[in-house]
């Protein structure tokens, strides 16, 4: 069995990697921690995992063999080092995604960057065989991984895209604050960064090709939704070829391309509560338009589930081990 301990264990992102790492065959929960809830039963902050009997601790204590660290950004880095050596670790903040150069223009100073490279990159889709020998992983962003799984197979032809990309509420995290209140969420569709999002940079170092991000928050609990757009002489059959080559062998990507039937390009209804991302295109003729979609579950794929994906290449099992739910429907 793997011993795994999760330090920040509190938020959306920590309760989901608690969830599914309850029900993984393969691992035994050793810890979690908060310092707000040092004590307290998990059900008290996390509803939905009443009966597990896991309790919030301050630090961690015992062996373990597998640590996610599930903290704001900028605070792996403070605390990392600590565990270092003796423990396989994936970080779900931004810390270790980005070289030192590229993370400091969108997120400031960087305290530990002669540790940045020794993350794998944790996108399974594209890093398998480094993430397999690796003891070290950076998780990577929700809306990231949304854009880069659409517009990796066009990065040759791609020379400036940009994304539209609607967020759910659950991907801002538990902060409390006035635009977060149901009174202002619900109903609306609001730009929440229309330029210079920090996710830009995981996606220009992974696909090369530089893709301006606008950000809208939209009235739904979980999921992020990406439509992407650039312009190339093509068509769409020769789009959906290329998506099939470079995924055919992909366990969690799901090509969607249907005449009939509800989901006729991929719709974020129905990729909640699975660890798949659903992807599509279509193609503009008249002005040489090519448009990807991709829709993903972001406390998943775009997070908890993603990790445990990593988790398990990293131990040698099935990339699939815990992770084989179908998304809910209706949700």
């Amino acid at each position: 069995m793997i011993r795994a301990a999760v330090i920040g264990g509190s938020g959306y992102i920590g309760g989901e990697l608690l969830r599914l790492l309850w029900m993984h065959p393969e691992v035994e929960i050793m810890a979690v921690t908060s310092r707000k809830y040092e004590g307290k039963r998990v059900e008290v902050v996390h509803p939905h995992l009443r009966g597990t009997g896991l309790r919030f601790s301050r630090k961690i204590s015992g062996d373990y063999d597998m640590l996610f660290l599930s903290v704001p950004h900028g605070e792996s880095q403070k605390i990392i080092e600590e565990y270092m050596g003796s423990v396989k670790i994936i970080d779900l903040s931004a810390d270790f995604r980005l070289p030192q150069d590229v993370y400091e223009k969108y997120y400031g100073t960087h305290e530990r960057p002669e540790l940045i490279d020794r993350f794998a990159y944790g996108l399974p889709e594209l890093h398998r065989e480094e993430i397999k020998k690796a003891d070290y992983v950076a998780n990577p962003g929700c809306n990231a991984t949304a854009v880069i799984l659409a517009l990796y197979p066009f990065r040759d032809m791609a020379r400036d895209a940009m994304a539209d990309v609607k967020v759910s509420s659950s991907a801002g995290g538990k902060k409390e604050n006035l635009m977060g209140m149901h009174a202002e969420r619900s109903n609306v569709v609001r730009v929440y960064r229309a330029w210079k999002h920090r996710h830009e940079g995981e996606i220009f170092v992974q696909t090369g090709v530089r893709c301006p991000l606008t950000i809208h928050s939209v009235d739904i609990v979980r999921g992020v939704f990406a439509t992407v757009y650039f312009h190339a002489d093509t068509n769409e059959i020769s789009l959906y070829r290329r998506m099939y080559e470079v995924y055919r062998d992909e366990i969690f990507v799901k090509i969607v391309r249907e005449r009939n039937g509800i989901e006729r390009y991929p719709d974020v209804k129905y990729v909640i509560g699975s660890n798949y991302v659903h992807i599509g295109a279509t193609y503009d003729a008249e002005s040489r338009r090519v448009i990807l979609f991709s829709a993903i579950d972001n406390l998943i794929k775009g997070g908890a589930g993603q990790a445990i994906q990593n988790m398990n290449l990293m131990f040698g099992l099935a990339e699939d081990t815990g992770l084989k739910y179908l998304p809910l429907y209706p949700a």
